[in-house]
């Protein structure tokens, strides 16, 4: 666990920025999905300021704009407020500020720059951090509990109370200390030095408002069907009803509603960052619906179907279809213009972000809320729901909350030619406009606050810059390094490719050698043939002259013919048989030079193969040898940074042992000097014939 994350402010700053260039280094290229949990003002009493991330002007708040990592809140004298952020709530005393510094799937780190809070963790934080920091000290919730936390500024004082749970003190040297249930402590200073003679306060209407928000939230009906970590579920019990469904199951009703009312049709578009545009519901009801699970059309009327309750939700800027989306709009309206439509989206169908995200973001963030399609039906089912699309002029969306008077009617049935795209179709303008929360506040933080908050501003701005400068020069790097890397493996695989076309030539050439010498074979074959046929006629001629020869000769040569024609006959046989040998010679020649020329052949073959494969492992080797040798390098990078943080840190420490050895010789002297001046005086009564007095002895009595 990290010890610190941000003290106010000072070498808060520079500490960020150190931190910032140790993690940009890892994480330059990677593009990272927005968070999937954002924060919610949920109640606020009295003059409520809020200030968007990026921006140094305060403006009046609206409950349902989505709070994420930058943006900061003020509660001026006599107002309240209550933020939650998952299923963790926080409120705010008046005259209290804080600054969302990170809020993501696995971290909540507040900055409470002075006020009073008070935090109520629910859910077990296996994974996760919680994390409260003020000017002096960082309080990390390690339990489920409650919490009050008190800074102020002025006295440089922060006031920790833990009601149930346990947290750990983190200061500004590396000092921790944990504290329980039922224990609190008053710190001073960075280094959790307690402060001397701090009051305990007493109950007071805070605390009663605290105790009432926590009834309410123990009471509530709506978190019988949803997760707490639903952002906005509490609103649910007071403006609409459950009822079971066969098809849906647990299935929510908006009360109060008219006839032509549809899901995302009061309220507006506005450019939330990171996600880009985002549905900012006019109802006080209209959070958790628009950013979470499916509506349905049910008879006459709209419900909200939830989906899984024990699966983790993730946020939406708004769950809705666009008819006519696509990267232009081209949805024909009267007129000769050019609309842009919006429904949302129904149980079982999958929603898929217009901005850039990751598979296992959009994978997550469907899993809560998808279930069985009604009826095996394929496509949308709300676009040819009669009045399910609210359309407005191109020109209209994103300027202002949506009037009645801006809506456009087009008859379902011309919608069913019309392409659905997630994305909307109008590009971002850059002005990210802020909407009715647009007009600047009446209450204001005190201007010395006000000069700190813009210090920290510019601090923020001048951080992120030259963090943006850092992940443009090591994207930079990255894809020449990259492009490095694809024309290295682009020669090696021409040059894998030249070898192998090299090989094969080779190959061919010997198959080509084979053949001919096969065909050579085979005609030395054919002519021994031819040889042996004209031996075997021109022996047949022969005997038939022979014959006629005997059968002209007298008698009485008849068995000397008959003789010499059998000596003959033997002197043929004999020589067929030196020819039939001399032929089966021949023939275990030429099989013995075809199966040299066929080992040889082979041979040839396995080795061209087994310099082939050589060549891919020594490229495979070369590869992982550089691989390797990055990975070093970055783990060398980090353990240097590492190592200088820790000899600061030494150094830190060194200092404050030196000032305690000087503080402590500095008393040291101031008691011998009082000890000098103690002998002279009784000397110099002595002198002048004073008797001494014993400190411990009491005066005379008349």
């Amino acid at each position: 666990m990290r010890q610190r994350t941000t003290l106010l402010p000072g070498r808060a700053a520079a500490w960020l920025l150190g931190f910032a260039l140790l993690l940009t280094g890892f994480q330059a290229a990677a593009q990272q999905d927005p968070p999937g949990r954002v924060g919610r003002l949920n109640a606020h009493q009295g003059a409520v300021s809020f200030s968007p991330a990026g921006d140094d002007s305060w403006y009046e708040v609206v409950p349902n704009r989505p709070l994420t990592t930058g943006d900061r809140l003020w509660t001026d004298r006599n107002a309240r407020a209550e933020l939650y952020v998952g299923s963790s709530a926080i409120r705010l005393d008046e005259q209290t500020s804080v600054t969302l510094s990170e809020i993501d799937d696995d971290t909540a780190r507040i900055t409470a720059a002075q006020g009073s809070l008070q935090v109520r963790v629910r859910d077990n934080l296996a994974g996760q951090r919680f994390e409260v920091d003020t000017g002096n000290l960082a309080v990390v919730i390690d339990a489920p509990g409650d919490y009050r936390i008190e800074t102020d500024p002025a006295s440089d004082t922060t006031r920790v109370a833990v009601a149930s749970g346990n947290v750990t003190l983190y200061g500004d040297g590396g000092e921790s200390m944990p504290l329980g249930a039922h224990q609190q402590i008053t710190t001073s200073g960075r280094n959790l030095a307690a402060a001397n003679g701090a009051p305990v306060r007493p109950a007071g209407e805070f605390d009663r408002w605290v105790a009432e928000r926590d009834r309410i939230e123990d009471q509530s009906i709506s978190a019988r069907y949803v997760s707490r970590d639903v952002v906005g579920y509490q609103q649910l019990d007071a403006y609409g009803d459950w009822q079971s469904d066969p098809d849906y199951g647990n299935v929510w009703y908006p009360r109060g509603v008219d006839a032509e009312w549809a899901p995302y049709r009061d309220g507006q578009w506005v450019d939330v960052a990171p996600w880009g545009w985002t549905w900012i519901d006019a109802a006080p009801w209209g959070f958790a619906p628009a950013h979470y699970g499916r509506w349905a059309r049910i008879g006459p009327r709209w419900g909200w179907v939830p989906g899984r309750p024990h699966a983790r939700p993730i946020y939406s800027p708004a769950v809705v279809g666009f008819v006519g989306g696509g990267a232009n709009p081209n949805l024909p309206i009267p007129g000769g213009r050019h609309g842009v439509g919006w429904f949302p989206l129904a149980p079982g169908e999958a929603w898929r972000p217009g901005y850039h995200a990751s598979q296992r973001y959009i994978d997550e963030a469907n899993r809560a809320a998808l279930m069985q399609r009604r009826g095996g039906r394929s496509g949308y089912a709300n676009p040819q729901t009669p009045g399910a699309v609210t359309i407005v002029p191109t020109d209209i969306f994103g300027r202002g909350p949506v009037a009645r008077r801006d809506l456009i009617r087009v008859p379902p049935d011309r919608l069913v030619s019309v392409p659905v795209g997630m994305g909307a179709p109008i590009p971002l303008r850059g002005d990210r406009p802020l909407g009715p929360f647009g007009r600047p506040a009446t209450m204001l933080p005190p201007p010395a606050f006000q000069a700190r908050q813009h210090q920290q501003f510019q601090q923020a701005q001048q951080m992120q810059q030259a963090q943006q400068q850092i992940q443009q020069a090591q994207r930079q790097q990255l894809e020449g390094q990259q492009r490095a890397t694809v024309q290295a493996i682009q020669a090696q695989q021409a040059q894998q490719a030249q070898q192998f076309q090299n090989v094969q030539r080779q190959q061919q050439e010997v198959q080509q050698r084979a053949a001919a010498q096969a065909q050579q074979m085979q005609q030395l074959q054919q002519a021994q043939r031819q040889q042996q046929e004209a031996q075997q006629r021109a022996a047949a001629q022969a005997v038939q002259a022979q014959q006629a020869q005997q059968f002209q000769q007298a008698q009485r040569q008849q068995q000397e013919a008959q003789q010499r024609a059998a000596a003959q006959a033997m002197q043929v046989q004999q020589a067929q048989q030196l020819q039939q040998q001399a032929m089966r010679q021949q023939q275990e020649i030429q099989q013995r030079a075809a199966q040299a020329q066929a080992q040889q052949m082979q041979q040839q073959q396995q080795q061209a193969l087994r310099q082939q494969q050589e060549m891919q492992q020594r490229a495979a080797q070369a590869q992982a040898q550089q691989m390797q040798q990055m990975q070093q390098q970055q783990a060398l990078r980090a353990q240097q940074q590492m190592q200088a943080q820790q000899q600061m840190q030494a150094a830190q420490q060194q200092m404050l042992q030196a000032q305690q050895v000087q503080q402590q010789q500095a008393i040291r002297q101031a008691q011998e000097a009082q000890q000098r001046s103690l002998q002279a005086q009784q000397q110099q009564r002595q002198r002048l014939g004073v008797p001494g007095r014993d400190p411990n002895q009491q005066p005379d009595r008349p």
